[in-house]
């Protein structure tokens, strides 16, 4: 007898699955849950600051509800609103990683609100669907800046790195959604006024040429990561942020003011993505600054340092104000 042989299924063979969008309405998660359980009161954990924890910022059919971790000035000391707000989008290789990553903590007690955002990961759903969520959690800012005190004229996106990535490329493509919009995003999220990003990913067709991982084991793995997060869009052909720099038509909103920190030591995401970014806004005539932290390696705790967050909430200062482009050191 012959070994048995699979065959391969001709293409017109193949079915398309429908999107799940498209299988039924979306449930109306209000009208199904006792409202005791939809939110949870707010607590205080970290110094000078009122967290509210899972709030739901989006139902997408098929997945997961998305949520976010709201954290808001407490205190005489930071006034009474309305506060800036910051939209966090952690880091984890867009594998992993929850909201409470960051280096976010002690924003709050500066008077700045944080919400640190949850999207959906590359083993559920491929790109876009993260870029597409971090703009659904902009939609629901703005959508509920009244009720929890939030200055929409003070808002801003910071991300570490593949959070860096996302958020970034929410900023670049304000208005130009990637993927599929559901009905959680039928309305245009807001404009930021300033981006940070740390250590971000800009180019991922060329992160695994410009990493100095400590083995071919490694270098195999990151790129791994990058093709599991890349899958399904496409042709699968990684999405530089450089591509989606544009000048703005007359009459659109300009592009906003970046700061991107990275480390020279940085093994897994290179110095020279931050460089790419930051020399292709330059060129765009976008504010930008490259901040280089000496001897820094990826996710290092200096990130989360006093001074490197005191740099950034300078530079947000100066950017809400208007005056990004006087805060923008060049070497």
């Amino acid at each position: 007898m012959h070994p048995e042989t699979t065959r391969r299924p001709d293409p017109e063979e193949v079915t398309v699955r429908p999107h799940p969008d498209d299988l039924m309405p979306p449930l109306d998660l209000e009208a199904v849950v006792d409202p005791r359980l939809v939110e949870i009161p707010p607590v205080e954990v970290l110094p000078g600051t009122r967290s509210h924890f899972r709030l739901r910022y989006a139902v997408v059919q098929g997945w997961r509800p998305l949520e976010l971790d709201l954290h808001l000035p407490l205190g005489a000391d930071v006034g009474t609103g309305p506060h800036p707000v910051v939209v966090y989008v952690h880091g984890g290789s867009f594998l992993a990683g929850v909201p409470a990553m960051g280096p976010w903590t002690s924003l709050p007690a500066h008077g700045v609100a944080v919400a640190s955002v949850s999207y959906r990961l590359s083993g559920e759903a491929p790109f876009p669907a993260a870029v597409e969520d971090v703009r659904a959690a902009l939609t629901w800012v703005a959508g509920n800046a009244g009720r929890f005190g939030l200055d929409l004229d003070r808002l801003a996106l910071w991300g570490s790195s593949a959070g860096g990535y996302l958020a970034a490329l929410v900023a670049l493509t304000h208005g130009r959604p990637l993927g599929r919009v559901s009905d959680r995003a039928a309305q245009p999220s807001p404009r930021v006024g300033a981006v940070v990003a740390h250590y971000p990913v800009s180019s991922p067709a060329d992160l695994r040429g410009d990493a100095t991982l400590s083995s071919p084991a490694e270098d195999d793995a990151l790129a791994t990561v990058m093709a599991q997060f890349f899958d399904g869009s496409a042709g699968a052909v990684p999405t530089s942020l450089v591509d989606h720099i544009s000048t703005p038509a007359p009459g659109d909103d300009a592009l906003p003011p970046f700061l991107v920190l990275h480390g020279d030591a940085d093994r897994r995401v290179d110095l020279q993505q931050s460089r790419r970014l930051v020399a292709a806004l330059r060129d765009r005539a976008v504010p930008a600054h490259l901040e280089v932290v000496p001897g820094a390696d990826h996710g290092a705790d200096v990130f989360a340092s006093a001074p490197l967050v005191r740099q950034a909430l300078d530079f947000l200062e100066a950017s809400w104000a208007g005056g990004a482009a006087a805060a923008d050191p060049r070497p």
